[in-house]
């Protein structure tokens, strides 16, 4: 219903105002869910593309980086996304962000930031998704 359909007589323009900003604030949280959910999406195959894989002929080939994977959580006017690593391989998570010592040597090992930029192009992208969304 667009504002400049409604005509009421004043006892009712109460009512009115409040049925249009309720419409108004179910649009603007749909618009923003659909932001969450893309820019989710993207932060976790940019994550995906830039998790480290081990090239060796083992079992574990690609296991780390077939875990990531995402959840929306919706509550009242709320909602979040949350990618993660699922299964056992959140372990690996940190080790890799950062880089770890190596089992009795001095050396350490190289750090992996595919998180990071994960988390990047969520802060920068989120905010304009949902300007654009919800102009359009």
């Amino acid at each position: 219903m667009a504002v400049n359909d409604v005509y009421c007589d004043m006892s009712q323009l109460g009512p009115e105002i409040r049925k249009i900003i309720q419409e108004y604030k179910e649009h603007s949280l749909a618009q923003i869910d659909r932001a969450v959910e893309e820019t989710t999406k993207d932060s976790k195959d940019i994550i995906k593309t830039k998790a480290n894989v081990d090239h060796r002929n083992t079992r574990r080939k690609g296991k780390y980086k077939r875990s990531i994977t995402y959840k929306i959580e919706r509550e009242l006017a709320h909602t979040r996304g949350v990618i993660y690593a699922s299964g056992h391989e959140y372990s690996l998570t940190h080790l890799l962000e950062n880089g770890h010592n190596l089992w009795n040597s001095p050396r350490r090992t190289r750090a992996f930031k595919h998180w990071k930029d994960g988390e990047t192009n969520a802060i920068k992208e989120l905010p304009s998704l949902i300007e654009k969304y919800l102009k359009g």
